[in-house]
């Protein structure tokens, strides 16, 4: 029992410091994730998959939560009319196609340089500056950037496009 509080205090504590941290390309991320669950399994003599599987939900349930509250921040938006129904479908698949295309990414974008990550995030930006004004949508309601400062993917600074 001890262990496990232990063990979930750390967890918390190092993904709380992770969301406060610095941008990181996601591979850099997954391995100091890997690195961090082996230190933690050999510190407390558990399971590194049984470690693991503690993260692994832990995110989960994190970007559950994170995709409920960002469909119930556009429900309101709709509600407030402030976007149409048909403008809030139009967020929600493309925050799905934005996401899918990032997890694609994240190992390709390993390979990339300083200068090549900025030319192909300069590139997404305007691909989707022209989408929001094809369709009439302010961007800061796409992931979720409601009343924070830039453009939501882009100005909140989310990984994979750092």
């Amino acid at each position: 029992m001890k262990k496990q509080i232990i063990v979930s205090a750390l967890v918390l504590t190092t993904l709380g410091a992770g969301l406060l941290g610095t941008q990181s390309v996601f591979a850099d991320d997954t391995n100091r994730q890997e690195t961090l669950v082996s230190k933690i399994a050999e510190k407390f003599k558990l399971n590194k998959t049984d470690v693991q599987a503690v993260f692994d939900a832990n995110r989960s349930e994190r970007r559950a939560s994170m995709e409920a509250k960002y469909e119930e921040r556009l429900k309101q938006l709709v509600t407030d009319k402030k976007i149409t129904e048909a403008q809030k479908k139009l967020l929600l698949t493309k925050h799905e196609e934005l996401e899918a295309a990032r997890q694609a990414d994240i190992a390709n974008n390993v390979n990339l340089t300083r200068e090549q990550r900025k030319a192909k995030r300069d590139a997404e930006k305007k691909s989707l500056d022209d989408w929001a004004k094809a369709n009439n949508i302010d961007l800061r309601y796409l992931f979720g950037g409601f009343g924070i400062g830039g453009h939501g993917t882009f100005g909140m600074g989310h990984r994979g496009y750092g």
